[in-house]
């Protein structure tokens, strides 16, 4: 069985980000973390971390983009 390369696995994160992404931002879990409850910066924290995780992908990602 032949692995996957690096920028088929590259590919697949990308697209597993994308659909937590939609998970948390586009979901009935946006009712749990904008409740009454949460401060008001709860969603400034939550769109942080989905662009530091993007970030450190990007650094991960081959540098020729024919690879891809």
């Amino acid at each position: 069985m032949k692995f996957p390369s690096y920028s088929e696995r590259f590919i697949d994160r990308v697209i597993l980000l994308f659909l937590f992404a939609l998970f948390l931002f586009a979901s009935p879990l946006v009712e749990w973390w904008a409740g009454g409850g949460a401060p008001w910066f709860a969603p400034y924290l939550l769109w942080l971390l989905l662009i530091l995780v993007m970030y450190l992908l990007q650094r991960g990602a081959p540098d020729d983009p024919h690879e891809l």
